[in-house]
């Protein structure tokens, strides 16, 4: 085995000579928070989408913890990105954060759904932002609907509720 001395990004800059700016969303930059509740009803058909709050490419997120009751039979919701109804609602990566995530348990004590198994970013993109993570070359300065999109969405009624944490510049 060979003995390594690996860097970080953020100590990689530091040590750096000239030293090397750190980007705000991975070192020092202001924590946030947003809340969103959707109520699922027994008669929601396959691929309804619960959209719950809205995220800025700029961002980064570090949690997206969901609350929710008991959906009976609720097996398979996907956490991902769309346009905002104005810029025409469309899907964008409609498992981005999550897939295959069970709401058919109730998770009172908060379950975080942030690269999930199945998603399409992995632990390695923990220091991206948003257009990065859905692999733009560049911030489009917009904004994305956080979704839960009920592929299997069950036979029983309940409530979703999430809290996403993100760093903004």
């Amino acid at each position: 085995m060979a003995l390594v001395n690996t860097k970080s990004t953020i100590i990689t800059n530091a040590d750096a000579t000239p030293r090397v700016m750190n980007a705000a969303v991975i070192d020092g930059g202001n924590v946030h928070e947003k809340v969103g509740t959707v109520e699922l009803a027994a008669a929601d058909c396959a691929n309804s989408v619960y959209r719950l709050v809205r995220v800025h490419s700029s961002w980064r997120i570090s949690n997206i913890v969901r609350y929710n009751d008991a959906i009976t039979s609720g097996t398979d919701f996907d956490v991902g990105l769309y346009d905002t109804a104005e810029n025409g609602g469309a899907v964008v990566n409609i498992n981005q954060y999550a897939d295959a995530v069970s709401l058919a348990s109730a998770s009172v004590t908060g379950t975080n759904d942030l690269y999930e198994s199945g998603s399409d970013i992995g632990v390695e993109d923990l220091e991206q932002v948003i257009w990065q993570q859905i692999g733009l070359t560049a911030d489009p300065n917009r904004f994305y609907d956080l979704c839960y999109t009920g592929v299997t969405p069950g036979s029983g009624a309940g409530t979703l509720s999430v809290r996403v944490v993100y760093v903004t510049p």
